[in-house]
């Protein structure tokens, strides 16, 4: 007889809550580059890179965010499938990536563009849509989506 207990693994999902300001846009849709910078404009102040996915209900209101990977100075690696984890979980349709740059620069790089055409065509595939990529630098960001930086 074997007396030896055997486990199976659940997952527990917890939610910490993150203060933002009480013009923060939390119920409603998310549609301008410019209140997700409001949002996560504290990146701008990170010594190293650090992604971040937002996950959105189908009126493009945020369900919830997760930390994906936070990398160097200079660069983040992901496999891009690693940002849908919470996105899954949570049911939503829609995903905005954001990032920074510590170095101050919101121009996105070869590797930044590469990124942004996986995700979109993953998550085209799985059924949540990539709505933007924003890349924060020190005071200014890009939106992919406008396809241009924004001084702040």
């Amino acid at each position: 007889m074997n007396d030896k207990v055997k486990f199976l693994q659940e997952i527990n999902i917890s939610y910490r809550k993150k203060p933002v300001g009480t013009d923060a846009p939390v119920d409603e849709p998310l549609t301008d580059p410019g209140k997700v910078f409001a949002l996560f404009s504290d990146m701008q102040n990170e010594m190293k890179e650090k992604l971040v996915a937002i996950s959105l209900d189908a009126g493009q209101k945020i369900i919830s965010f997760e930390v994906v990977a936070i990398g160097t100075v200079h660069t983040i690696t992901v496999n891009p499938f690693e940002l849908f984890r919470s996105s899954i979980v949570v049911g939503a349709v829609g995903m905005i990536l954001v990032h920074n740059h510590p170095a101050g620069d919101p121009a996105p790089s070869a590797s930044d563009r590469e990124l942004t055409r996986k995700v979109a065509d993953y998550g085209r595939d799985g059924g949540i849509r990539l709505i933007d990529h924003i890349i924060i630098g020190d005071g200014r960001y890009y939106s992919f989506i406008a396809g241009k930086e924004y001084q702040c």
